[in-house]
């Protein structure tokens, strides 16, 4: 709103003039910044709710793996290969390639980050804000 000439305005009307064209440019900015904030807080509950479950379901998955080739390997070890050394290499070799391809795609494809707690989660609430305040400040730079 741009200023315009209040010489010839009362005292009054200088006053009602001015206390409008301040409350217009303070609300328009409170109103903006506010719009901002909520739909950053709004993304972020929505990215948290949308990858929190896939993440401690990957990290579940990836422990169970682990497990069952650890189970495997102590199978192999038990049922008496270990007398011919280049068997049971041979085997276990096997299994930990198995393994590895599957924690790589994990690692690749699926955002597994290695850390197989369900509890540590990087989609926090906190880390969902900062993903949500990243897509706000970038949109317009690609």
């Amino acid at each position: 709103m741009p200023f315009r000439n209040t010489d010839h305005m009362s005292r009054c009307g200088k006053c009602r003039y001015y206390c409008q064209a301040g409350s217009t440019f303070v609300f328009s900015h409170i109103g903006l910044c506010s719009l901002v904030f909520g739909y950053t807080v709004l993304g972020a509950f929505t990215f948290e709710a949308l990858e929190a479950g896939n993440e401690r379901d990957k990290k579940i998955q990836m422990r169970d793996e682990k497990d069952k080739m650890i189970d495997q390997l102590w199978q192999l070890t038990e049922s008496g290969v270990l007398l011919n050394e280049s068997v049971w290499t041979e085997n276990a070799t096997l299994m930990l390639k198995n393994f590895e391809s599957k924690l790589v795609k994990s690692m690749r494809k699926e955002g597994f980050d290695g850390n197989d707690d369900p509890e540590n989660l990087q989609w926090t609430f906190s880390g969902a804000l900062l993903y949500s305040i990243i897509v706000i400040t970038t949109i317009g730079k690609l």
